[in-house]
């Protein structure tokens, strides 16, 4: 393996090996709503204090991306990732073994810490360590690995844990995890693509200066919609996390705890959600912004009307795979329309996307464990019901805004295709 060079084509096996920690990554930060119930009964405490190390892994990612990644543009990016991989390993085999609560949370924040370190640099090797010939394909294997998480990670973890006990998951990831630490061990770069001529110049030092950052980070926030965007993607994500954390535990009380079907009804939600590599191009047509409040409207009676539906079956499989369709589109729209505020501070507004995604991650399952204990599956819905009846609201603001939306140079579209932006929805 040492021997793959980037000059001698597309490095398949480092791209693999991307895509399987983002593969690992993704499925562990949603597979625990489905083991929630087994959990509590492990360690004895409530489906409500469990669903907190959803939180603590959302709090870790973020601050995760804010202290690590950034050590990517001194340091080597392969080197990062390694450490990175190596750090979620340890994370993920410390919540397989542990012996109660505070080992597990302590293993959840490592692993948090680990992907927030380790995603944003991910696509960053991709721009600076591949060939410019490469990167589109490259990137496109990246992107679909947040999909293949979910349609195929979580509804697998679900199984295992049901059939070989909830620790086989944790313990199966950090499998993954140490294929992925080897990988990036025994793989040697090539000369640093980024210094050829691909039309991307050598950033300035200047730049990285902390300063420069938050006059960055000021002007960017003030730029036409974004604090719209950027407030109806938190919204939007605190109702999706919210729903989702309680939605395996409520699936178990409907179809017990031997039974597959929490598995297989979760993997329905996943395929849903892979269908906006398709939908995307309908949302191009039809205009990202119309189809964006159409579909948050949409949503809102979805998140209502799931729990009231749980006790049939075939209106549940409808439900949770028009909900999985809708909520992959709308975090499409979102990370492209946002991408398309501002060329010049595309890079910042996209941290304040992944910010706003992981607040909503920790403050999904913290804020609405104790309504779910207290009253039920159906009060979550109602409330994340109308906390995307918020997000719709901001949405149609930022559409009557009349600024005019930034372009490329040369007249080229200012993001690329609506379907191939889910990147950006994960990357945290």
């Amino acid at each position: 393996m040492r021997g793959e060079q980037h000059t001698a084509g597309f490095p398949l096996l480092t791209v693999l090996a991307l895509m399987a920690g983002i593969f690992a990554v993704g499925s562990e930060e949603l597979v625990v709503s489905p083991l929630l119930v087994d959990m509590s009964g492990s360690f004895d405490t409530s489906v409500a204090v469990m669903a907190l190390s959803v939180s603590t892994y959302g709090i870790a990612t973020a601050v995760g991306a804010l202290l690590f990644a950034p050590l990517g543009d001194r340091f080597s990016r392969r080197l990062s990732l390694t450490i990175g991989m190596g750090a979620f390993v340890l994370g993920t085999l410390m919540c397989a073994f542990a012996t109660g609560p505070g080992v597990f949370f302590t293993g959840r924040a490592l692993a948090g810490l680990a992907t927030g370190a380790f995603v944003p640099t991910a696509y960053a090797f991709v721009g600076d360590q591949i060939p410019y010939r490469h990167r589109g394909k490259a990137m496109g294997i990246l992107v679909s690995s947040w999909s293949i998480s979910l349609v195929v990670g979580v509804p697998m973890g679900s199984l295992i844990g049901q059939w070989a006990g909830w620790r086989w998951t944790f313990g199966l990831l950090s499998v993954l995890g140490v294929f992925v630490t080897c990988v990036m061990l025994f793989t040697k770069s090539g000369s640093r693509p980024d210094r050829e001529d691909d039309g991307q110049p050598a950033e300035d030092a200047a730049a990285a200066s902390s300063d420069a950052w938050v006059r960055s980070a000021a002007r960017a926030f003030l730029a036409p919609k974004v604090a719209l965007y950027v407030l109806a993607t938190f919204l939007n994500m605190l109702g999706f996390y919210g729903m989702y954390t309680y939605l395996g535990t409520a699936l178990q009380y409907r179809f017990g705890d031997e039974s597959p079907m929490t598995g297989i009804m979760i993997l329905l939600y996943g395929l849903g959600f892979a269908t906006s590599f398709v939908t995307g191009r309908w949302a191009d047509r039809l205009g990202k912004e119309r189809v964006l409040i159409g579909l948050l409207a949409g949503l809102v009676p979805a998140l209502a009307v799931i729990p009231l539906v749980s006790r049939w079956t075939p209106l549940l499989v409808v439900f949770l795979f028009l909900w999985g369709a809708m909520q992959s589109l709308v975090v499409t729209l979102l990370s492209t329309l946002l991408s398309e505020t501002s060329q010049k501070y595309r890079g910042t507004i996209l941290a304040f996307y992944s910010l706003a995604t992981n607040l909503a991650v920790a403050l999904g399952a913290a804020l609405l464990g104790p309504l779910f204990t207290a009253y039920g599956f159906s009060a979550v819905g109602w409330v994340c019901a109308a906390v995307t009846l918020v997000a719709f609201a901001l949405s149609g603001w930022a559409r009557l805004r009349s600024a005019k939306p930034a372009t490329t140079p040369e007249g080229a579209p200012a993001a690329p295709h609506a379907g191939a932006k889910q990147a950006v929805a994960h990357e945290n």
